[in-house]
């Protein structure tokens, strides 16, 4: 059996016994791909360079310069679920025992070792690092599912909330639109025709409440269009560079007024997407709309998109728009979708843009996510499955392949026998 085959994770033996390196290779260089080095320093730098590719760190205690447990102290802070097994002599018991106690080390072995029994051991130590590094996989798809589910719980219920504010305050913004539009007519009427006094004063009042009027509607609109919580139907069938020339084409006057350059980058192999081809441009048109909004003169936005395939080899669309806007210390990122976060830069404007962008990935089977850029600028990463008919995984299944895990990693954790 090849080394691939059995383990996809590598093993490092540091021994400054040059024998022992070549015995040790000898014997499971065929099942292993093998790392060997003859000093601490020397094999803290091979685990540098090769990361969570080695599995297993096999060291002996006493060498020249740093001893094998110092060299294991290190290697836990780089690579902390590495399995480390420190190789001893009689005489060194103590410290192998210190270093077993205060959880540096998973095995300790005397020397010289068995290899059948050394063989046995390197098997249950990779075994337990793969249920280490799968628990660790399933531990952040367990924080981010929750995640989505508060989010899908919040989309929900501002749902719930849009409809009654849509249902109770459109109907009396009627009436007041009515009252603010015909009171100058009425007055000059009150007044046998004559004109009042100060003119001005009432029809910049006026001009004044019909806008801010207005504002309430569109936010009450787009916060119910947010809102919808209901899966869409992903029957249309574009392309992303043709979204994005629409979107150059509508929004190209207030790019140039507001000299802001778009670069678009694609990967040429993209395919056509199917998608929600309102929502989808929609989302675009506000994605331009927060752009346009919210960054300076001279600013630029870079917009790029490839494919990417997830753990379960499902391949997704992943759009990454940066760009080059000045944030404030106190904006933070996480509130970006939030409906009523208003950035400092502009107090007088709401999040529910942002919010509806967030929904509109969500409801494509996908996700929307924020992070600020060093030293300035915003990024917003879209990812979104590029089969239609994929659906998020469903949480009773994930919850029951958490539970299957854990009885693993206890039965690891027990070791064999």
């Amino acid at each position: 059996m090849s080394a691939q085959r059995l383990s996809p994770y590598h093993i490092l033996y540091v021994d400054d016994e040059e024998k022992a390196l070549h015995y040790f290779r000898e014997i499971f260089g065929d099942d292993y791909v093998i790392h060997i080095a003859n000093n601490a320093l020397y094999g803290y730098k091979i685990l540098e360079a090769y990361g969570q590719q080695i599995g297993l760190i096999l060291t002996d205690q006493r060498m020249p310069g740093a001893s094998g447990v110092e060299l294991l102290e290190q290697a836990r802070k780089l690579s902390p679920n590495a399995v480390r097994i420190l190789v001893t002599a009689y005489t060194d018991y103590q410290a192998a025992v210190d270093a077993v106690n205060d959880g540096r080390v998973f095995r300790y072995l005397h020397k010289p070792w068995d290899p059948e029994e050394l063989s046995h051991t390197i098997k249950h130590a990779l075994d337990y690092y793969q249920v280490l590094v799968e628990r660790e996989r399933l531990l952040a798809e367990k924080a981010d599912t929750v995640r989505h589910m508060l989010a899908a719980d919040r989309v929900s219920g501002l749902g719930i909330m849009a409809e009654g504010l849509n249902h109770h305050l459109r109907n009396a913004l009627t009436v007041v639109r009515a009252f603010i539009d015909l009171a100058p007519l009425k007055i000059i009427e009150e007044l046998n025709g004559a004109p009042p006094r100060d003119g001005g004063f009432w029809l910049d009042i006026q001009s004044q409440a019909a806008t801010q009027i207005d504002r309430i509607q569109t936010l009450l609109s787009r916060l119910a269009d947010a809102s919808q919580a209901k899966r869409l139907m992903r029957a249309d069938e574009c392309t992303l560079q043709g979204i994005l020339g629409e979107m150059v084409n509508v929004f190209g006057q207030q790019l140039v007024e507001k000299n802001l350059h778009v670069d678009v980058e694609l990967d040429p192999n993209l395919p056509p997407l199917m998608v929600h081809g309102g929502r989808f441009r929609q989302m675009w048109r506000l994605l331009f709309v927060e752009e346009i909004t919210h960054l300076a003169d001279g600013d630029s936005i870079q917009i790029s998109a490839t494919t990417e395939l997830d753990a379960a080899g499902r391949s997704h669309l992943v759009i990454c728009l940066r760009d080059t806007g000045l944030w404030h210390a106190h904006d933070r990122t996480a509130n970006l979708f939030d409906p009523f976060f208003t950035r400092s830069r502009r107090p007088d404007d709401f999040g529910v843009n942002m919010m509806a962008i967030y929904v509109t990935m969500h409801l494509h089977g996908g996700t929307a996510e924020a992070r600020m850029l060093d030293p300035r600028g915003l990024e917003i990463r879209l990812r979104m499955p590029l089969d239609p008919n994929a659906t998020p995984q469903e949480e009773e299944e994930f919850f029951r392949k958490m539970n299957r895990h854990e009885r693993r990693w206890k039965e690891r954790e027990q070791g064999p026998g």
